[in-house]
């Protein structure tokens, strides 16, 4: 069994004419819009390149100052870029509409962008949650409220949409496939008939009501839902619609990662249902969540959050690494936390 490293080489020779787009594609491009590409679009005055174009780019100026955590999407994302740029699938795809916002302040983590395809049509990507500790306290609100990356993703596809007439797939990873199918349902009518599908690899559904509205149900249809066998992420809250379970070369959370999905040819390898483990996970997850009313959840994210913002840090690896004065703060907000509920 290989994984998308093994796709492109297969397929990467065969053009989207020879051979359209499939489900596998759809992970390669959710995978690519984890790649930081500020600097890149920054450092040209073009507003669209080529894949291959913003490759030598992104090796030359950005890659070297990178530093990635060993086994995540994040450090995937640059070496699956590099192998498709070298393919005469890929290479000649452009890149447009690149947007990239964190901000602290309004809890915003958002990045998208859109792969304008050979065959006339666009796959409009939403990065999943990046190394920012804001991404991640923006995840934890996705169960109380709508999120601004929520906002920002309908405005998103409605602009975006102006760009172009032909058909339109949206997608993303973890909270990218969330911001999909929210944007794809809270759109405007005439953007939404566009959509063809809407891919969601192993993104967290939504509070009870919202899942359950007229506006998710409508679009549902068009909706294609992966996991892996031990997912977490994709059991969060009220999933949507049916999964496919694909099985994975890694374990446990470690299966969150697109990148080690197991595939044959141009098809995914999949199972049945969900492991033993993703299903008491999700159970115990729920039971504890359901004791907690919205403003107690809220105020648990808050101080949880703010834990770790006293370090100073602006991303998790930051976190990881701030040593002895970073843990002193923890320790002395934690202690601030706890005297408070006294």
């Amino acid at each position: 069994m290989g994984t998308l490293e093994d796709y492109i080489k297969w397929r990467g020779d065969l053009t989207f004419s020879q051979d359209g787009f499939n489900m596998i594609d759809n992970l390669v491009l959710s995978c690519i819009s984890y790649v930081e590409m500020d600097e890149v679009f920054n450092a040209s005055s073009q507003k669209e390149m080529t894949l291959q174009e913003i490759t030598d780019i992104y090796f030359k100026k950005v890659f070297p100052k990178k530093s990635f955590r060993d086994g995540s999407i994040l450090k995937d994302a640059p070496i699956t870029l590099k192998a498709i740029s070298k393919t005469g699938r890929y290479k000649s795809i452009k890149v447009r509409n690149y947007v990239s916002k964190n901000d602290v302040k309004k809890t915003l983590q958002f990045a998208a962008m859109e792969f304008v395809l050979p065959d006339d049509t666009s796959y409009i990507a939403y990065r999943g949650t990046d190394d920012s500790i804001v991404g991640w306290k923006e995840d934890f609100r996705l169960a109380t409220s709508e999120v601004e990356a929520e906002k920002e993703a309908v405005k998103y596809l409605n602009e975006v949409a102006k760009d172009s007439s032909g058909k339109l797939r949206v997608g993303g990873h973890s909270k990218g496939g969330h911001l999909a199918l929210y944007a794809v349902a809270k759109c405007n009518q005439a953007v939404r008939d566009r959509v063809k599908n809407i891919y969601s690899n192993d993104g967290p559904g939504f509070m009870k009501k919202v899942a359950q509205s007229k506006a998710i149900k409508d679009v549902t249809p068009r909706l294609v839902s992966i996991v892996p066998e031990d997912t977490v992420v994709g059991l969060l809250m009220e999933p949507v619609g049916k999964f496919i379970v694909v099985k994975s070369k890694a374990t446990a959370l470690a299966q969150h990662n697109l990148a080690t999905w197991c595939i044959e040819g141009k098809k995914l390898v999949t199972t049945k249902e969900v492991s033993k483990t993703a299903k008491l996970i999700d159970t115990t997850l729920k039971e504890n969540i359901s004791k907690m009313s919205p403003k107690e959840l809220d105020e648990f994210v808050d101080n949880l959050f703010a834990i770790f913002e006293a370090t100073g840090a602006l991303t998790l690896t930051e976190l990881k690494s701030s040593g002895l004065k970073g843990l002193q703060a923890l320790s002395k907000k934690a202690l601030e936390t706890i005297n408070s509920k006294k």
